[in-house]
């Protein structure tokens, strides 16, 4: 699938995005389709619709879930369901959240090297957040685009240095 989100020109708008036609396969497309559906009837999209993507991935969370990961200026947004709940045929669990990247404490990327067969999906992407209490807490997204990690530290160190930037 990042192969084809790769093809995807950006920046564009959330909505743009949503409303993109892919050519996916079956599996791939019933994926996609449900996390337009959720992120389009959740209730904090309208804030979203209008904000620039510089970049979209699909990733893993912890190895059960699997989500699609976006860019946007200000923070970085993941929507994602259990990769166990079709297996089960159950329906999808879709989550959304956020990380804003004033309450992102740290971000380190790595790479796995010698993927050459999965070279859209060898990055690994860490993100450690201050939540509501105070506490740190690390997420890890897998199987990120590793084209992405430049992109990833480049937002980082501009909201870390209080810059606006306009493009990736």
């Amino acid at each position: 699938m990042n192969i084809h989100l790769n093809k995807i020109v950006l920046p564009q708008t959330v909505a743009h995005i949503l409303e993109s036609k892919f050519d996916f396969t079956d599996a791939e497309l019933e994926f996609i389709n449900g996390a337009n559906q959720f992120l389009k009837a959740h209730a904090g999209i309208e804030n979203y619709k209008v904000k620039q993507v510089y970049c979209i991935g699909t990733c893993l969370f912890n190895f059960t879930r699997i989500g699609l990961y976006f860019l946007l200026e200000d923070e970085v947004l993941t929507i994602s369901t259990s990769n166990l709940k079709k297996i089960n045929g159950e329906e999808p669990d879709w989550q959304v959240r956020h990380f804003p990247f004033k309450t992102i404490e740290a971000l380190d990327l790595e790479m796995v090297e010698n993927l050459n067969d999965h070279k859209y999906e060898a990055g690994i992407l860490y993100v450690t957040v201050i939540n509501d209490k105070g506490i740190s807490r690390t997420h890890v997204l897998h199987n990120i685009n590793p084209e992405h990690i430049h992109c990833f530290r480049d937002f980082y160190t501009n909201i870390m240095e209080n810059k606006r930037i306009r493009g990736a």
